[in-house]
């Protein structure tokens, strides 16, 4: 699921304009991961950027709670490290500087919706502690 997100997140920002990214996106994550998400790619197609290279990262459990009202979670804590891509201006290739550091704390959340068909696990937050290096 986690895994999957940051893959289609990746294709989508390395191609922002090139389809609606939303359904994509929302078949691995609810909100507010997948409106999160889908925003970061149109307002990388709005400002004419683009992602070069595949985002890293390593996470572990840290929480299990299948007994959840909101329905069956699982908390991951890890390193997101963004240092294997770059943001560049489509049309001339320019570096942009990043924004956050390249290496942090990232926390996760996932649940089961089981009232879906499949009962899918989603993405439902992806926690950003910049101020924490991995």
């Amino acid at each position: 699921m986690l895994r999957e997100l940051i893959q289609v997140s990746d294709a989508a920002r390395q191609d922002p304009g090139a389809r609606d990214w939303e359904p994509e996106i929302r078949r691995h994550a609810a909100d507010p991961a997948a409106y999160l998400a889908v925003q970061s790619v149109r307002e990388y197609a709005t400002l004419g950027l683009r992602q070069n290279g595949n985002t890293q990262f390593d996470v572990k459990v840290t929480d299990v709670q299948l007994a959840s009202p909101a329905g069956p979670s699982v908390k991951l804590t890890g390193c997101y490290d963004s240092g294997s891509t770059q943001v560049v201006d489509a049309d001339t290739g320019a570096a942009v500087p990043p924004g956050t550091p390249d290496r942090y704390v990232w926390d996760v959340t996932v649940v089961q919706y089981q009232s879906e068909a499949g009962s899918p696990w989603l993405v439902t937050t992806l926690d950003p502690r910049t101020d924490q290096p991995c």
